[in-house]
């Protein structure tokens, strides 16, 4: 036991370049602290009294920024912060993801396509059918029983689902895509990680390699349309900027939108009177998303420091790593009084807060996810009359580059089901 204690000390030690003062270095593991598990939120807001920016010894070491502002400078300034390093620990052999991967102004041509032609409104509306059919045929599979247990039985299917739909594959095939999302979010070292982009990159490459070969292909789904009918530079995509972009759809989309789908409900299903004020009046819902985005943020992403700069006071060295955190923007008390408390009527005007991002590489699929949120939201209020948490269970959260409720064991009034 003292013999590994020494050699984690050591290797903490040898995490702290030289060019960090020692009262900047303070401890802080997203992916493995026992805490997170607990109690994960006390953990960020604590951050609080820690200064607005210092280094971790942990994960390889990097620069934590606790302010949202800076947190949106990071986010936003590319001329600062590279996104050619995303993961922490990094991941030298991790593959480039189109967009996020790019820097303007090639990010650009690449996010266009996203946005005027995947995710375009015509697109969205189309989806936005899918999801409610999924969803409705979800609930009545579980609605009836009067509990569940929401994680693996609706907040990770339906995500799934809707990405299968995008590909133009069945969902019988829904299981095949858990381990990879697993490994690559919240994998315990960066070998793990690694193996867990391989997979998916793999899975998404065969995929990919039927569908081109498939002259229907493009009549299943819309992903794969979406890039075939796109340029960059007056040219066509190749494979292998298809299966880059199809890389990033699926590591952004699914994870993501679980992970946020089981905060949302566990605040819910623990605060009825917040359920109660979206079951009488469904108006709020949107509100209701934007203050459950901005307090319960879920994202760990990394950047790299892209030249040598004084950053609000902190010397930085380029290819220092540093982490942008959705959630600890949120529970910035600075940015947002009294940030523990979930009100829905926060912001009075357009909500500002940094769930998605910031800047150029704000997330392409934001719409997206706020309709998924909003339909699953609209429906299961409707469909499990004051769900709530099955008495005595324990909660227990998953950390890593995302931070999700591991398992959510809900009853409902089963007698008002339909």
């Amino acid at each position: 036991m003292t013999d590994q204690s020494n050699g984690a000390a050591q290797t903490r030690a040898d995490n702290v370049p030289r060019h960090i003062p020692a009262g900047l270095v303070h401890p802080y593991d997203f992916r493995n602290d026992p805490q997170l598990r607990t109690d994960p939120w006390t953990w960020m807001y604590e951050l609080n009294d820690k200064p607005d920016i210092f280094w971790s010894p942990d994960l390889g070491g990097y620069w934590v920024v606790t302010r949202g502002p800076y947190i949106e400078e990071v986010f936003s300034r590319g001329d600062l912060f590279s996104v050619k390093s995303l993961a922490i620990p990094k991941q030298p052999q991790a593959p480039v993801l189109i967009p996020n991967s790019l820097e303007p102004p090639e990010h650009g041509k690449y996010r266009r396509i996203l946005t005027q032609k995947m995710f375009s409104p015509r697109a969205l509306a189309a989806m936005a059918e899918e999801c409610r059919d999924m969803v409705r045929e979800q609930l009545a599979v579980i609605k009836k029983a009067g509990s569940c247990e929401f994680v693996s039985e609706f907040a990770t299917v339906i995500p799934i689902d809707m990405f299968l739909r995008m590909m133009g594959v069945s969902r019988t095939r829904r299981a095949e895509f858990l381990p990879f999302v697993n490994k690559v979010f919240r994998g315990k070292s960066a070998e793990e990680t690694y193996q867990g982009f391989a997979q998916a990159g793999a899975f998404l490459g065969v995929w990919l390699d039927e569908q081109l070969a498939d002259p229907t292909a493009r009549t299943r789904g819309h992903m794969l349309a979406a890039m075939l009918e796109a340029e960059v530079d007056g040219r066509p995509l190749t494979r292998d900027e298809m299966l880059s972009i199809s890389m990033m759809l699926f590591l952004g989309g699914l994870d993501t939108v679980t992970s946020q789908t089981t905060h949302f409900f566990h605040f819910l299903a623990t605060n009825p009177r917040h359920q109660s004020s979206l079951v009488q009046d469904p108006q709020l819902i949107p509100a209701a998303i934007e203050e459950m985005l901005r307090r319960f943020g879920i994202s760990h992403i990394g950047r790299a420091v892209a030249k040598d700069i004084i950053f609000h006071g902190v010397a930085m060295k380029e290819g220092d790593s540093i982490v942008a955190s959705t959630s600890i923007s949120g529970v910035d008390r600075k940015a947002f009084p009294d940030p523990l408390t979930v009100d829905f009527g926060r912001f009075s005007g357009k909500p500002h807060h940094w769930a998605f991002g910031a800047g150029p590489h704000l997330c392409p699929g934001a719409h997206l996810a706020r309709v998924e949120l909003r339909i699953m939201l609209e429906e299961v209020l409707a469909a499990l009359p004051n769900f709530r948490m099955k008495p005595e269970s324990k909660l227990e959260y998953l950390p890593g580059a995302t931070l999700m409720v591991k398992g959510l064991p809900l009853i409902w009034d089963a007698d008002g089901v339909g």
